[in-house]
């Protein structure tokens, strides 16, 4: 199963992340922008990936994927919810960089590109 360890080795090796707490729980930011975060229990991670990004996975697998929104009256998208115990390491890895890239400064992401 994917830990919090893993997500944090795969945020903090990315531009300009820093991981902080949200409701008490561990997240990671870019330039104060949250990309993601691990919820109560570890079990589950939310990502902020695309809107149609998150609607794939969740086509292409409903038992590991589910979209999130902020409320079912606002419709506010948040990201995409994982179930760590049945993705791979290399799944979570592009999930997290996905979720930066979304998140990241367009310079921030150019600078990383040309590397």
């Amino acid at each position: 199963m994917i830990t919090l360890d893993d997500i944090r080795r795969f945020a903090l090796a990315l531009p300009e992340v820093e991981e902080v707490t949200h409701f008490r729980l561990p997240s990671f930011k870019v330039r104060k922008k949250p990309f993601a975060g691990v919820e109560k229990g570890e079990v589950t991670a939310v990502f902020s990936v695309s809107e149609e990004e998150a609607a794939r996975a969740v086509a292409a697998d409903s038992e590991v994927y589910e979209e999130v929104w902020r409320t079912a009256a606002t419709k506010i998208f948040v990201g995409l919810r994982v179930d760590l115990a049945k993705v791979d390491e290399e799944r979570v890895r592009e999930l997290v960089e996905n979720a930066w890239r979304n998140k990241a400064p367009k310079r921030v992401v150019a600078a990383y590109d040309a590397r």
